[in-house]
């Protein structure tokens, strides 16, 4: 239920705070006062699009703060679901608009923001807010069968596994067309892929190291200059007088004076090591003279294959060997997918064949059970216009089984309604009346509230606020209004907004939205009347602005007929 509301700059409001009772509370006011604000404020907490323009004039921002509490188990679930939790110790929810003149609106939930779409899914389970626009659902199917689907009791578990059962169909449906594309577009590349990877593993190139074979035909080409060089070096390395005979030479006079001065023995030995390092250099290059040797085959063969892995490179547009290597495993991967692409796609098929029919097993007996339930709704929706002053009326559903699932099942659904005797049953599309719709959407309303048997399933409901639910009604069939609205009331928080004092005096509340003007400024308030107010409120509402003793009268009457 609306515990509490809390407006401040919000169009003709300056500020007020009010705290709501249960049961039905009426709410009432001359044309222009603000009853239409005050909807429009809890169309906002209920998720509505917020518009700077409602922004009172001359200030930066608007608030609309409301209290819930009594929450029912699918708030708690959707608040623990968005990580929200509850304030204090008693489960409440706070939510909270602000409206910005910059055109930046901020919701927040117990002081933690949230997006728009968030506070739709849970406004919908706060507040139930019927206008003359909201009546139009009456004429959505969406809409016509959540109604049906709340009236299967037991039955209602269908419900559950037919959307169970659909989503599984609808997911691998899907599924299933994209790897058929899927498959489509590896058929197609399967030449052009295949042939990419055969030219690739034509190089062999886990056989080798490109590094090695790139050293190897550098040597190869310069094997003349490798030979030139060797040759020189060997030369001053063996030719007479040497290098090596004149540190030999060295070393033998070292050796000698050594015996003299024995701190040359230190440099006679490091002298012998050069020696021996000169000696091994040189045989080491011999070595080597003798296996450099060129071989225009083996360059040949070497330049074939880094030619091939140029080209490639080039081809696919990598910049490494190791690309080209990672290319390829990636073909022989998307070849060997190829070739199972038809496996997979004969056993999706098959899963979704398999759930089309349990889906449609599922819609059929969906569609069996709403008809039987749309048959008693139908019958009582009749009975209860009959009471609302609407005694010829008829009202039907027409359910027609689909050949094929939807999201909401296999049912084509139209609420049907004849106001008079001599009329035919026609969708209330064709209806143009505001009353008679208005009437409809009660009946619809009251039809929860007396097949429901739990109250406290009842109590944490959504607060429903009717708005012009009288319209184009008057003397009986508004007290008829009145005390079914009084019924639903004694069970669940009802706000009606009226102008009629039948509906008005049902109410066990009794709010008045008024206007008064303050240095020029004309600013809307809102209080909950007093019993002595409410009579003269009500007496009002039957006279005009002239309140004659009969009017009093007449209110005293209506209200001791609710006591």
């Amino acid at each position: 239920m609306l515990h509490s509301l809390y407006i401040r700059d919000y169009i003709l409001i300056e500020e007020l705070s009010c705290t709501f009772p249960t049961g039905l509370i009426a709410v009432t006011g001359e044309t222009g006062a603000g009853k239409s604000i005050f909807v429009s404020a809890l169309q906002l907490l209920a998720g509505g699009r917020a518009d700077i323009s409602t922004v009172r004039q001359g200030c930066q921002k608007a608030v609309i703060e409301g209290e819930f509490t009594q929450l029912s188990p699918q708030v708690i679930e959707w608040m623990q679901a968005q990580e929200l939790e509850t304030l204090e110790t008693e489960e409440s929810c706070l939510v909270r608009r602000e409206i910005r003149q910059t055109g930046r609106s901020r919701i927040f939930v117990n002081d933690t923001p949230v997006t728009l779409a968030q506070l739709e899914e849970l406004g919908a389970l706060l507040l139930d807010v019927h206008s003359q626009h909201r009546n139009l659902l009456l004429r959505e199917g969406a809409y016509q069968i959540a109604l049906i689907d709340s009236q299967l009791g037991a039955e209602a578990q269908l419900v559950e596994a037919y959307h169970s059962a659909y989503q599984q169909y609808h997911d691998n449906a899907i599924r299933l067309k994209k790897l058929r594309t899927e498959a489509q577009q590896a058929e197609a590349e399967y030449e052009l892929n295949s042939r990419a990877y055969e030219e690739i593993a034509a190089l062999k190139l886990e056989q080798y190291s490109l590094t090695d074979l790139t050293d190897e035909a550098e040597r190869l080409t310069h094997t003349q200059e490798i030979q030139e060089g060797l040759q020189s070096i060997l030369a001053l390395l063996n030719r007479p007088h040497s290098i090596v005979d004149q540190l030999t030479t060295a070393q033998e006079q070292m050796e000698q004076t050594a015996a003299y001065l024995p701190e040359l023995s230190n440099y006679t030995k490091r002298m012998r090591s050069l020696v021996i390092e000169l000696d091994d250099i040189e045989s080491d290059l011999s070595r080597l003279q003798g296996e450099v040797a060129y071989n225009p085959a083996r360059l040949e063969e070497i330049n074939t294959i880094l030619g091939g892995v140029n080209a490639l490179l080039k081809k696919h547009n990598l910049l490494s060997p190791e690309e080209l290597i990672e290319y390829s495993q990636e073909l022989g991967a998307k070849l060997a997918h190829t070739a199972q692409y038809e496996q997979e796609l004969a056993a999706l098929r098959t899963e979704v064949l398999q759930q089309r029919t349990a889906v449609l097993t599922l819609g059929k007996q969906l569609h069996e059970a709403r008809a039987k339930v749309a048959k008693t709704i139908a019958q009582s929706v009749t009975k209860t216009l009959c009471q609302l002053e609407m005694p010829h009326a008829r009202f039907d559903i027409a359910l027609q089984l689909l050949d094929k699932p939807t999201e909401r099942g296999m049912d084509q659904v139209d609420f049907l309604l004849s106001a008079n005797s001599d009329q035919p049953l026609r969708p209330v599309t064709d209806i143009a009346s505001g009353g008679e719709i208005a009437r409809l959407m009660l009946a619809l309303k009251a039809l929860r509230s007396q097949a429901t048997t739990s109250l406290a399933e009842l109590a944490t409901s959504p607060a429903i606020v009717f708005d012009e639910i009288d319209t184009g009604t008057s003397g009986i069939a508004a007290s008829r209004i009145g005390d079914m609205l009084h019924t639903m009331g004694e069970r669940q928080q009802i706000f009606v907004i009226t102008h009629l004092p039948q509906i008005a005096s049902a109410a066990t509340q009794h709010i008045l939205i008024y206007k008064e003007e303050t240095n020029g400024e004309t600013h809307s308030h809102l209080r909950l009347l007093t019993p002595e107010e409410r009579i003269n409120e009500i007496a009002r509402l039957q006279s005009g602005d002239q309140i004659t003793p009969e009017a009093i009268a007449a209110a005293h009457t209506l209200l001791t007929a609710h006591d």
